[in-house]
């Protein structure tokens, strides 16, 4: 296709129906891409994508959330820009997970992560928090959240995972995840399970390089699979892949551009929804392939939609080097029919001709009301887990507690372990790793580092005579190299709701109910 090929020339930006100047091909191929860009509201760079090129969806960051309500008038105005341009409605997605992986602003429920959902092993309360997020991204014209994380996080040293899963149980991964999906389908959010066929059992981050997951083809049946399979059968409208090489299913290439893996997908779970690829930004895939080769290959591999994240010349690449891949044959218009097909019937699904342009002034009493907040409450309270009682230290004895951080703990996670344990009336005063904790009992914030803070943590847990309690707010395995005599308690997140229910538990005004969801391998240890 040469640059006077009339289905190639473009309206210039802002002159009205553009789509009208385009080949239905070439609209088919703007529809398989969704792209990010910066800010608050429309860039022109991001208008220009959809004007000019007639890209189907947008996901947003917390680089594009200030409040609620500017979140409705941002997607209204995307939604706009498509109108106007002639195209059909946005499909605008989000990771709304919980835990640590949010997108919507301090105002929305925040709810606890997977993890925690995992530690109370309650399908209800899973569904009622998916329908309850689900209710609040489409009061601000989300329709789309990449979301539940259906892997099964074995490996104690992945890097990226943690409390973002439901725990290492892939049966109980299957039950929460499905009733997850089925409920936030049912409130019009399309569900995302992600990342096919499983990132769980991973030691490297793919943002950062390409992992390799080398288990068996029995092994993944057994273990990664299933929960996918579970969400495929509650009828899970989109599914994710990992950037994750699986050497039984393809030694070559990962999961996002292995014809073999999304076929899989396809012919042997019989998945008939969309197939959206992880970012194609993430250094997987950026450092071994140019953006419009790795388009060009996703979609020949399978997938629908294309989530272009990244400098804007990289997406327009991505887009062009499909659209020449289509006029030199490499890949047949068939193949990209089949995709605009389904990202057309999920839209229709989703009844976004009628409902993508969102009331702003009702966005105030729909997100982040009383009654979804009991609900995170609920969750959190049903989650803590009490892993060992210590030194008579969970409950604390009264008198004033010292708070302090180890292992990388979020300097929030700590100052609001701390304000809770005011609010739960005791007397609190926060300290850097490493200093004495005076005459009164030592609260230990445990993060995600699995090497240790040296002298300073061995210092702080091993003080002669002090009750020590720790609480991990990210992954529990750390608990397990903790002296038999500290006093454990697994949060699953630094999230308000988590940190309210592990001080109550370490003041003894609530009742642990938690089992966890993950081996710490030592005896004692509460386990479902």
């Amino acid at each position: 296709m040469g640059p006077t090929d009339p289905r190639r020339r473009k309206a210039p930006t802002g002159s009205g129906d553009n789509s009208s100047k385009m080949t239905d091909l070439d609209r088919h191929i703007g529809q398989l891409f969704m792209v990010d860009f910066t800010g608050y509201a429309p860039d022109p760079e991001v208008i220009r994508l959809i004007e000019d090129e007639g890209v189907g969806g947008v996901i947003l960051f917390v680089k594009n959330v200030a409040s609620a309500r500017q979140v409705a008038t941002l997607t209204n105005a995307l939604q706009e820009v498509a109108a106007r341009a002639g195209y059909p409605p946005l499909l605008v997605s989000a990771d709304q997970e919980g835990g640590p992986v949010v997108r919507l602003p301090k105002e929305a429920t925040h709810f606890p992560s997977a993890m925690a959902f995992g530690a109370a092993g309650s399908e209800a309360l899973a569904a009622s928090a998916a329908g309850v997020t689900a209710r609040e991204l489409r009061a601000v014209g989300i329709h789309m959240n990449m979301a539940p994380d259906l892997d099964v996080n074995n490996n104690p040293a992945n890097p990226v995972i943690g409390i973002r899963s439901f725990g290492e149980d892939p049966q109980r991964v299957a039950g929460l995840g499905s009733a997850a999906v089925r409920a936030m389908q049912a409130s019009g959010v399309l569900a995302t399970v992600k990342h096919f066929p499983g990132h769980g059992d991973t030691s490297l981050d793919s943002h950062l390089d390409l992992p390799v997951v080398p288990h068996s083809r029995a092994h993944l049946d057994a273990v990664e699979l299933p929960p996918f399979a579970a969400a495929i059968r509650a009828g899970v409208g989109a599914v994710m892949t990992a950037h994750v090489v699986y050497p039984a299913l393809d030694p070559e290439r990962p999961a996002t551009l292995s014809p073999v893996v999304l076929g899989m997908l396809r012919t042997q779970l019989g998945f008939t929804g969309l197939i959206v690829t992880d970012s194609m930004a993430m250094q997987a895939i950026t450092n071994r392939h140019a953006p419009g080769d790795a388009a060009v290959a996703a979609i020949m591999a399978g997938a629908d939609i294309i989530l272009a994240c990244g400098p804007v010349a990289a997406q327009r690449e991505s887009i062009e080097a499909v659209r020449r891949a289509v006029d030199r044959g490499r890949i047949p218009a068939s193949r990209i029919a089949e995709s605009a097909a389904r990202v057309a019937a999920a839209k229709e699904r989703l009844n976004l001709g009628n409902g993508a342009v969102v009331a702003v002034d009702r966005v105030d009493a729909a997100v982040g009301a009383t009654a979804h907040r009991d609900v995170a409450e609920h969750v959190a309270e049903a989650a803590v887990t009490l892993v060992r009682g210590g030194r008579s230290a969970v409950p604390l004895p009264p008198g004033p507690v010292s708070v302090v951080a180890l292992d990388g703990a979020p300097p929030a996670a700590v100052d609001g372990l701390a304000a809770a344990l005011r609010e739960a009336g005791r007397e609190v005063d926060v300290r850097p790793a490493g200093a004495a904790a005076g005459h009164g009992t030592l609260v230990a914030v445990l993060g995600r580092r699995t090497d240790p803070d040296g002298g300073a943590r061995e210092a702080v847990l091993r003080m002669p005579g002090a009750p020590v309690a720790a609480v991990a707010v990210d992954v529990p395995y750390g608990l397990a190299r903790l002296p038999r005599d500290v006093g454990c308690v697994a949060a699953y997140g630094w999230d308000p709701p988590s940190l309210r229910a592990a001080a109550r538990v370490l003041t003894g005004s609530l009742a642990p109910r938690g089992r966890l969801p993950v081996t710490l391998d030592e005896p004692g240890e509460a386990r479902a």
